[in-house]
């Protein structure tokens, strides 16, 4: 799945929430109030993707946790575009309406949300390049750097991101295992790093990266709200709090973070 629940930093059960949806839902994407889109007339609907225009980004209100109404589907991932899991589909036909009355509900397209509480909610989310289910680029070392602090390397140069927000981490090495912030780009294949690493770097050795950083740091997510985009130019984002980072495997990373107060305009 997407996005999910993860704790919370003050203890306690999950806040869920009844809405209805104004646009189709997966469980696991991230959603937005229905100031989004009013004329959808949906209470809820997909988070939108980060940008300067505040009224296209109104606050992250939760996360899909369960569909609650009878259209209920299963939808496997269609590229790595399209959603994935349990489906629940919008829908302003009267007739499909009427026909969904027998659940005891409105009818209309509805989900349970988990609510994302500013600074307190704990979220986990995978990290994929862009699309669901596309795996950040391993970079492998083509020079050495006995000094530990450059990255000489074929495979994705973490042209996308602003290095600065850009965490590397050593997957095969004598440095495996460790994270550095990475700090600058100085050309299409070679990274660096101010804070060395504890042995040097070797041609063969395999890195990832991915634009966030522990601590306070940046929120960027595709158009279908379902992962967290790694490999993105941080000129609109959201503000997040990043309490864990796992890029240990390919295909499987993951970042756990709480949302800054996303009661005012996303940062830019």
């Amino acid at each position: 799945m997407g996005f999910s629940y993860a704790g919370s930093l003050l203890g306690g059960a999950p806040v869920v929430r009844r809405f209805q949806a104004g646009t189709d839902l997966y469980v696991g994407n991230l959603v937005q109030t229905g100031l989004v889109n009013p004329a959808h007339g949906g209470h809820v609907e997909i988070a939108e993707a980060e940008g300067e225009a505040f009224e296209n980004d109104q606050p992250i209100v939760g996360l899909v946790s369960a569909i609650a109404d009878a259209s209920r589907t299963y939808v496997a991932a269609v590229s790595g575009t399209a959603g994935y899991g349990d489906k629940s589909t919008y829908t302003t036909t009267q007739a499909t309406i009427a026909a969904n009355l027998g659940t005891g509900k409105t009818g209309g397209a509805e989900v349970d949300v988990t609510l994302i509480i500013p600074q307190i909610t704990l979220v986990r989310a995978p990290i994929y390049n862009g699309a669901w289910g596309t795996a950040l680029t391993e970079m492998v070392a083509t020079s050495a750097s006995s000094t530990g602090v450059t990255i000489t390397a074929t495979g994705d140069a973490i042209a996308d991101f602003t290095p600065a927000f850009g965490t590397i981490y050593c997957r095969s090495g004598a440095n495996r295992g460790h994270y550095r912030i990475m700090t600058t780009t100085t050309s299409t294949t070679v990274n660096t790093v101010v804070i060395p690493f504890p042995y040097g770097i070797v041609a063969g050795d395999v890195f990832v990266a991915a634009g966030i950083r522990l601590g306070m740091s940046t929120l960027n997510f595709p158009a279908t709200a379902d992962c967290i985009d790694g490999n993105l130019v941080q000129t609109n984002y959201y503000p997040a709090f990043y309490h864990d980072i796992n890029l240990e495997e390919s295909g499987k990373e993951y970042a756990i973070f709480s949302t800054m107060n996303n009661w005012a305009a996303p940062a830019t």
